[in-house]
């Protein structure tokens, strides 16, 4: 897992200048391919449908869409999703931004933003409902 003095430095970088990551894998496409290079700068904040790079729990860098915020262990993180993955991303803590994916493939239509928000809502619907209704086991019925 890369050091977290690598983020900041980067961060600091991507205030003067763009940084250029190029990308692996294909879970933003058709927008985002294997092999693109995209330019990320850090902001002050970050609106659902952002195009963002993050360094995920395991040290992975992402570059997935923001779909919205949570608290987690006491403080803010933020939820993404690749547009071609299943299921959103375990949250991320807002230190592990790198910045906003800008240029050509970082435009974000409202139609995106919409997409990212109803993502985010239908989530946390999921969790609620899980929390008020939890699952309980099936009880065979008894001979008639």
């Amino acid at each position: 897992m890369p050091p977290p003095a690598l983020l900041n430095a980067l961060r600091e970088m991507a205030r003067e200048q763009p940084v250029t990551v190029t990308v692996r894998g294909g879970c933003m496409a058709p927008r985002i391919v294997e092999g693109d290079r995209v330019a990320v700068v850090p902001a002050r904040f970050y609106r659902p449908g952002d195009i963002l790079v993050v360094r995920a729990a395991d040290g992975r860098w992402l570059v997935h869409r923001l779909l919205g915020w949570r608290r987690r262990h006491g403080a803010l993180a933020l939820v993404t999703q690749g547009d071609g993955c299943v299921a959103a991303d375990a949250p991320v803590p807002l230190r592990h931004v790198l910045g906003r994916v800008v240029g050509p493939a970082g435009r974000v239509t409202w139609g995106d933003r919409l997409r990212a928000v109803s993502a985010f809502l239908r989530l946390a619907l999921r969790s609620l409902i899980r929390r008020v209704r939890p699952i309980r086991p099936i009880r065979p019925m008894p001979p008639h």
